[in-house]
């Protein structure tokens, strides 16, 4: 599938992406001041540093690094957690946000030392973000790096789920003071009607920004610690074609018709690739590939181990942007993991537990009366 944030290089062997609304931010700045665009780029080399710290501390600890994404609030570094040690994970949290610190106080030497004018002020200007960054992200604010920290610290005297539910407390209670904080620092600075509507709109899009984000990384911590026990193996399909990578269009056309198949998949050097479903091609891209072999339409697939925890094995293909992951028994492929049909196995699953702990939250109330 097309990607929403497109690769723009990669830096230690990691991928640099930028999200779709990032560029439309950029387009905006580049329209509204050149000068404001400039700044902006200029602050999101800042960021890329930031998430870099994260990245490289994580590689050193042997953590995948999938790829690092910038947004329009900040950047996110894709990093495999899933059996990182919660003191670890406290290490890449905070790094972060002191290497923004320390890129502060060095914009600080350098303003002292810059010539008056523009570029003094510029670099003031980065002075004062980059210091910015660093204590927000200092906050036990989730899903930012201080709320990453603090569950992390917590999870030494509890399980990840009640560590990830306190924490979002935490997160709660401060998106509450900051909204309010920014309503009576309205009330109380001067300034026209329009410079105060937009800093309290863009302060209260950053709350719920981030108050999203604590909602998911409950939700996510719930669905992780409930469904331990589905595995790949019972969600995934046989339903689809093992085909060689010469058979031919055409050939590929005569076997889905008689086997009333719909997804064909070959391999090659030991990986995986899906034939794209060439029904839906157009007649110019038909007309091109008709008197090929599928190898032609094929693309690689992220694979999964038939054993690997089911959550696990959606969280790869999210990161991998695929709707469709091959699963390996060993070195052979056993079958097909569709993202549609592993979302409804997780979702009727969690519908039972939801289920049993209504039903127990009531038998538990009649017990009290």
């Amino acid at each position: 599938m097309a990607s929403m944030s497109p690769k723009i290089g990669k830096i230690m062997g990691i991928d640099i992406q930028l999200h779709w609304s990032f560029l439309l931010l950029l387009v905006l700045f580049l329209v509204l001041s050149p000068y404001l665009f400039l700044i902006w780029v200029l602050l999101f080399v800042c960021v890329l540093i930031h998430e870099l710290a994260h990245s490289v501390n994580a590689k050193r600890n042997n953590i995948e690094v999938k790829k690092i994404v910038l947004y329009p609030f900040g950047g996110g570094s894709i990093i495999d957690f899933e059996k990182v040690k919660p003191e670890t994970e406290f290490r890449i949290s905070i790094v972060g946000p002191l290497v923004s610190l320390l890129l502060g106080a060095l914009f600080g030497i350098a303003a002292a030392y810059a010539p008056s004018g523009m570029i003094r002020y510029t670099i003031q200007l980065l002075f004062i973000l980059n210091i910015f960054l660093g204590v927000f992200n200092l906050l036990p604010w989730l899903p930012l790096d201080g709320g990453r920290a603090l569950r992390s610290h917590m999870q030494e005297h509890s399980d990840y789920y009640t560590a990830t539910r306190k924490s979002v407390r935490v997160s709660n209670a401060i998106t509450g003071a900051f909204i309010v904080g920014t309503l009576i620092y309205v009330f109380f600075i001067s300034g026209s009607f329009f410079y105060k509507e937009f800093i309290v709109l863009w302060d209260i899009v950053i709350a719920i920004f981030i108050y999203n984000g604590a909602q998911q990384e409950l939700i996510t911590a719930f669905v992780k610690t409930h469904i331990t026990k589905l595995r790949v193996y019972n969600a995934m399909t046989k339903n689809f074609m093992l085909v060689k990578p010469t058979t031919s269009i055409s050939e590929l056309y005569e076997l889905m018709l008689k086997q009333h198949m719909h997804i064909a998949v070959y391999e090659s050097n030991g990986k995986a690739y899906l034939v794209q479903n060439v029904q839906r091609q157009s007649p110019r891209t038909m007309a091109k590939v008709a008197g090929g072999t599928v190898a032609s339409i094929g693309i690689e697939i992220p694979e999964v181990s038939y054993y690997d925890k089911l959550y696990n094995a959606v969280e790869k293909m999210q990161l991998n942007e695929s709707g469709i992951a091959a699963v390996k028994k060993g070195s052979t492929l056993a079958g097909l993991l569709l993202m549609q049909h592993a979302d409804t196995i997780i979702n009727l699953y969690m519908s039972r537990i939801h289920a049993k702990m209504d039903d127990s939250a009531q038998k538990a109330a009649q017990a009290s009366h």
